[in-house]
């Protein structure tokens, strides 16, 4: 009887043993996570800053500037895309405080990177489609298919630039966009093209490059 009480004794301590150590590395993950995406976005905001500097430099809308601008407003993209890529596969907003403050902090980001591109838009002579995608923080398969392929003509295009924003966020800035262009919470996922045109509700790829045709530019997404 004694054995078989020292070794349940042993199996409740080895297992007491093992949870604790995958909650320590648990923990320490989730710390280098967090890190490591603060870091990253901290990066992207500075190429943000940096970008909006050179506009302020730029004094005419030459040929040259503009594909300068353009070249760069379209490397800070790819890096929006990383990262938030990196925030939505983590794990880590059911895990870690801090992580709702850094996808707070990015949604900031995302709206001044879309703010500057249509800055850039009309200093250039609009010779690019700007498109903020606002989607439901519930998600849906249609509002992620939606997000996919707009990433995948951006992808296609480099004058078509996009940001995306979680319209649910409870945010001032979330809700002063909404306002400005009339979109209700109840009818997201929402598209505003080229800062004055706005969609709501699903369209799929061949409904956005008709809608950018008509209320933007047409664009070759054929390469």
């Amino acid at each position: 009887m004694a054995s078989k009480y020292k070794r349940l004794t042993l199996s409740i301590v080895i297992a007491f043993v093992i949870v604790a150590i995958v909650l320590v590395a648990g923990y320490f993950y989730d710390s280098n996570k967090i890190s490591y995406l603060n870091a990253n976005l901290q990066n992207y905001e500075q190429n943000v800053n940096e970008l909006e500097l050179a506009t302020l430099l730029t004094t005419t809308n030459s040929s040259f500037s503009c594909s300068v601008l353009s070249g760069n407003l379209y490397n800070i993209a790819s890096e929006m895309q990383n990262l938030g890529r990196e925030l939505t596969s983590s794990n880590l907003a059911s895990s870690e405080v801090n992580y709702q403050q850094l996808n707070d902090q990015y949604t900031y980001v995302r709206v001044e990177y879309w703010l500057l591109a249509n800055k850039i838009n009309s200093m250039c002579g609009d010779k690019l489609v700007t498109v903020m995608f606002v989607y439901p923080g519930n998600g849906g398969t249609n509002s992620i298919v939606e997000g996919d392929e707009l990433s995948f003509l951006a992808y296609k295009n480099d004058s078509f630039v996009v940001s995306a924003i979680d319209g649910n966020l409870n945010l001032s800035i979330v809700s002063i966009l909404l306002k400005s262009y009339n979109i209700s919470n109840s009818s997201l996922p929402a598209l505003i093209i080229d800062d004055k045109y706005v969609k709501e509700g699903f369209v799929n790829t061949s409904e956005i490059e008709e809608l950018l045709c008509k209320y933007g530019r047409c664009l070759n997404f054929s390469s």
